[in-house]
C-alpha cells in the first residue's frame, strides 16, 4: 500500500503518474458517454453500428485528455476536473430535457434558456439514479486523476505526448467522420433511404444524432451548427444559392383563388394564440365560450402545432406570423430580429392600411419579443405592464386592454394568452376560483392534474367570452373576424398516462393536434377535416382577406386550396390524415415523393432565412 501511495501521491515516477492520470481522465469522460447512451438507448436509435459512437467518443476523449499535458500542473488539475464536470452537467441537462421534451439539448436553444427557466419545475424532470451514480463516479475519478499529478520538469516529453495524443484523436475522428458522417447523400426522404450523412448534415434530430455520433462528436458538431459557423461556411461556398431560390420560387405551384377568397375583405382581425389549450379542454364544462365558437365557426379538426424550436410558444407565434419555419438546428437572434419578412402577417395587413399591434403579458425582453414582433411588422408590442393589466397571470384581465387591441380604426391585433401555462397545482388562483365549478361536472375518478388543467383553461375561456360580449355590445362583431389557435399541445401535464388517455395517442408528433377555429358572425358553420398546420394559417388568412399574395413564398398553403394537406413534424416525418411516414410501410412511393417535396420546402425556407433572401423585395 505504501508503494502504491508513493506512486500515486508522492514525488516519484512523474511520467508514470501523468500517464495514469490521462488514462483515468479518459475513463471518466468515456463513462459519461457510454453510460448515458446505454441508459437512454431506444430501439433503432441510430442507423450506425454501436461501435461508431464508441470509437468517436474515445478519440475525442483522447484529444481532451491529451490537451491537458501541455498545461502546468495547477491548471491541468483544474482542467481535468472542469472538463468532467462540464460534460457531466451536460449529460444531466440532456437527461432532464429528454424526460420532459423527449429530446436532447442543443446549444441553439440557449437563447430561450433564461425565459424557460422561469417555468422550471422539478416535477417535469426524472433522471435515473444509476445515471446520477455514474456521473458522480466520473467526478470522483477526475479528482483522483487531478490529485495524482506530479510536478514535472520534462515539459518536452509532455508536449510531445500531447501532440501525439491529439494527432491520434484527430486522425481517428477524421477517418470515422469521412466513413460514416459524410460521403454521398441519400437524400432526406423516407427513413429507410435517409443516410447517416443526411442526418449529420441536417442535425435537427438531436436524439438520433446523439446516439449516432456519441456525446462529444455531438457536442462539438452542435456548437459548429448552432453558432451559425456552418451558415458562414455555406455562404462562402454556395454563392449561387440565391439564383437557385429564385428558380425554386418561380416554379413553385401557387394557391389559386377559390370560393373562400376575399370573404373577409376589409374586416378587422383578432388573432389569438392560446397558451396550452388542448383538444380535450374544449367542451361545455371547461371552455363553454370557445366550444360555442368552435361549433359556430370554421372548425379545423386536423390542425397541428409541431414544436420546431425549444421555446414552443415562441416557435408557433414565429411560424404563424412569418409563414416560415426557422432553422431547427440554429436559433440565432438575428433570424428573428434582423431578417426581413415582407410577407409576414402584420406586413400584409399594414400594406392594406390596417393598424397592427401585438399584445402579451410578458415584458419586451422575454424571447426578445419587443424587437422580434416589430421586426415582423407590428407597430408596437404591448406588454402586460404597458396594457396596465390588474393581474398579469390571469387571462380574464386582458379585457381591460380592449380599447388598445380593438381601436376605432380598422385593425389587425395579435394577442397571446398566458394562464394555460403549467405547471398545474391546487394553489393557483384559477384552481381556487373554478375548481368548485368544474369538478362536480366531471366523473368522480377524474385525476387532480386533469381537473386543475381544466381550471386554468376555464380562466382563458372567461377572457374569450368577455371579448365576444364586448364586441357584440359595441355592434362590432359583424365587422371582426376572430381566429383562435393553440401554440402547442398541453405538455405541462406531468402524468403521461393522462395525456395518452385524453389525446388518444402516445406519439408526441400526433399529440400536436390542437384547436384552430375561425369565427365570423356572418359565416355559416363549417368543419374542415383536411390536415393543416401552423404554417398554413398565414396563407389561409391572406386568401380569406383577399390580399395580393399568391402564397408561393410561404412554406404552407391556403387550407381551402387543393395544395398541402399534411403536417411536417420536427423530425421531418409527416402525416396527411391517413399516412404517417414514421410508421406506415405500405405507401413507399407516396412517402418518398412527399418527403422529397418536404425536403425542398424546408431547405428553401431555411436558406431564405439564412441568406436573408427577402431583403429589399
Amino acid at each position: 500500500m505504501k508503494i502504491i501511495r508513493n506512486i500515486l501521491f508522492g514525488d516519484r515516477h512523474p511520467l508514470l503518474r501523468s500517464a495514469l492520470s490521462v488514462l483515468i481522465h479518459v475513463l471518466c469522460l468515456m463513462t459519461l458517454d457510454v453510460s448515458f447512451r446505454v441508459i437512454y438507448e431506444k430501439n433503432n436509435t441510430s442507423p450506425l453500428p454501436d461501435l461508431v459512437p464508441f470509437y468517436t467518443s474515445l478519440f475525442w476523449c483522447i484529444i481532451l485528455a491529451g490537451f491537458a499535458l501541455i498545461l502546468p500542473r495547477i491548471l491541468r488539475r483544474i482542467y481535468v476536473i472542469v472538463t468532467t464536470l462540464f460534460f457531466g452537467v451536460l449529460v444531466i441537462v440532456h437527461a432532464c430535457l429528454d424526460s420532459f421534451f423527449g429530446q436532447y439539448m442543443s446549444f441553439s436553444s440557449v437563447m430561450f434558456a433564461d425565459d424557460g427557466a422561469a417555468f422550471f419545475d422539478l416535477s417535469y424532470f426524472k433522471i435515473p439514479k444509476k445515471l446520477i451514480a455514474l456521473i458522480l463516479l466520473s467526478i470522483v475519478l477526475s479528482v483522483i486523476a487531478a490529485l495524482i499529478l506530479a510536478k514535472s520538469k520534462k515539459y518536452l516529453i509532455s508536449a510531445l505526448a500531447a501532440i501525439l495524443l491529439v494527432a491520434v484523436g484527430i486522425t481517428g475522428i477524421a477517418l470515422y467522420s469521412n466513413s460514416y458522417f459524410k460521403g454521398e447523400s441519400g437524400g432526406i426522404t423516407w427513413e429507410s433511404t435517409k443516410s447517416p450523412a443526411d442526418h449529420y448534415d441536417d442535425f435537427s434530430d438531436y436524439h438520433l444524432c446523439m446516439h449516432m455520433c456519441g456525446l462529444y462528436q455531438y457536442t462539438f458538431r452542435d456548437l459548429y451548427v448552432s453558432t451559425g459557423a456552418v451558415d458562414t461556411v455555406e455562404k462562402l461556398i454556395n454563392k449561387g444559392r440565391i439564383d437557385e431560390l429564385d428558380e425554386y420560387y418561380s416554379s413553385k405551384p401557387i394557391d389559386p383563388d377559390n370560393e373562400m377568397t376575399g370573404i373577409f375583405k376589409d374586416k378587422n382581425l383578432l388573432l389569438v394564440q392560446l397558451e396550452s389549450i388542448d383538444t380535450w379542454m374544449v367542451n361545455e364544462v371547461s371552455m363553454p365560450s370557445l366550444y360555442s365558437v368552435t361549433n359556430k365557426g370554421i372548425n379545423f379538426t386536423s390542425f397541428y402545432a409541431p414544436k420546431y424550436l425549444w421555446a414552443s410558444t415562441f416557435n408557433t407565434e414565429n411560424v404563424v406570423n412569418t409563414g416560415m419555419i426557422s432553422p431547427m438546428n440554429s436559433s440565432k437572434t438575428g433570424y428573428f430580429t434582423k431578417t426581413d419578412y415582407p410577407y409576414s402577417m402584420p406586413n400584409m395587413f399594414k400594406a392594406e392600411g390596417y393598424t397592427v399591434n401585438s399584445f402579451h403579458r410578458s415584458g419586451r425582453g422575454i424571447y426578445n419579443r419587443g424587437d422580434v414582433h416589430e421586426n415582423w411588422g407590428y407597430t408596437k408590442y404591448y406588454s402586460g405592464a404597458e396594457m396596465k393589466l390588474s393581474d398579469l397571470d390571469m387571462d380574464s384581465a386582458l379585457i381591460e386592454a380592449y380599447d388598445m387591441y380593438a381601436p376605432a380604426e380598422r385593425f389587425m391585433s395579435f394577442i397571446i394568452t398566458y394562464t394555460g401555462h403549467g405547471p398545474y397545482n391546487a394553489e393557483h388562483e384559477a384552481v381556487k376560483k373554478y375548481e368548485d365549478i368544474i369538478r362536480p361536472k366531471l366523473p368522480e375518478d377524474a385525476e387532480d392534474e386533469y381537473v386543475w388543467a381544466l381550471c386554468y383553461a376555464y380562466e382563458t375561456d372567461v377572457f374569450i367570452g368577455s371579448l365576444i360580449e364586448k364586441l357584440e355590445a359595441e355592434d362590432r362583431l359583424k365587422d371582426t373576424v376572430l381566429i383562435f389557435y393553440t401554440d402547442h399541445y398541453d405538455h405541462y401535464v406531468t402524468d403521461n398516462a393522462i395525456l395518452t388517455k385524453y389525446k388518444g395517442t402516445s406519439d408526441t408528433n400526433l399529440m400536436c393536434n390542437v384547436p384552430f377555429v375561425i369565427y365570423s358572425e356572418e359565416l355559416e358553420p363549417m368543419t374542415v377535416d383536411k390536415v393543416t398546420a401552423t404554417y398554413d394559417i398565414l396563407p389561409t388568412v391572406v386568401n380569406l382577406f383577399g390580399m395580393d399574395n399568391d402564397g408561393r413564398y410561404y412554406i404552407g398553403n391556403d387550407a381551402f386550396s387543393d395544395n398541402g394537406g399534411y403536417v411536417i413534424f420536427a423530425d421531418r416525418s409527416w402525416y396527411d390524415g391517413s399516412v404517417y411516414s414514421k410508421s406506415d410501410t405500405m405507401s413507399f412511393d407516396l412517402i418518398e415523393q412527399r418527403s422529397t417535396e418536404i425536403d425542398e420546402r424546408l431547405n428553401a425556407c431555411w436558406d431564405s432565412i439564412k441568406f436573408d433572401y427577402f431583403k429589399d423585395k
